[in-house]
């Protein structure tokens, strides 16, 4: 099995973000139920991960650096906002009136969050932590999401 190639964890974080961009697209292109719940089932897992790996290992270190923890009570909220929103979604009919609307607000949701982070939280961050400890971050989110991904898996199953 090949390594990962060692990233600092703005990169890895900008990657989540493509990635759920990616899966938007195809939602809305979806045609059918069956596209459209791989794409929320798709899209439950990334966010999800995604936020654990930030709450466990970005925002313990945005903590350490004074520049930067004035970010990060309204990102954990807004990581919050996000996980209720995947946990009501889950149990709405695929397609319906409300899974659609509920699936636009969640766009919403992450492209704001996904400006923010990448316009004023990076910039921050980049002005405080060096490259050897956005690598080392790097490594742990990694850690963080191969922890936590049987997790989310059997909480995405469980509907």
């Amino acid at each position: 099995m090949a390594k990962k190639k060692a990233t600092d964890i703005l990169s890895l974080i900008e990657a989540d973000h493509r990635t759920a961009e990616k899966i938007f697209a195809e939602a809305e292109g979806a045609k059918g139920a069956k596209k459209m719940q791989e794409c929320f089932d798709q899209l439950y897992k990334e966010l999800n991960l995604h936020a654990y790996a930030e709450e466990l290992v970005f925002y313990p270190a945005m903590q350490d650096h004074e520049e930067t923890q004035e970010y990060i009570e309204e990102a954990e909220e807004e990581h919050n906002s996000v996980k209720i929103l995947l946990e009501e979604m889950k149990s709405l009919e695929i397609g319906g009136s409300e899974f659609k609307t509920r699936m636009m607000h969640l766009k919403e949701s992450i492209m704001h969050h996904v400006e923010e982070e990448e316009s004023e939280i990076f910039e921050a961050v980049r002005g405080c932590m060096g490259e050897e400890e956005l690598m080392e971050l790097g490594q742990e989110f990694q850690a963080a999401k191969g922890r936590m991904e049987a997790e989310v898996e059997e909480s995405l199953a469980k509907r």
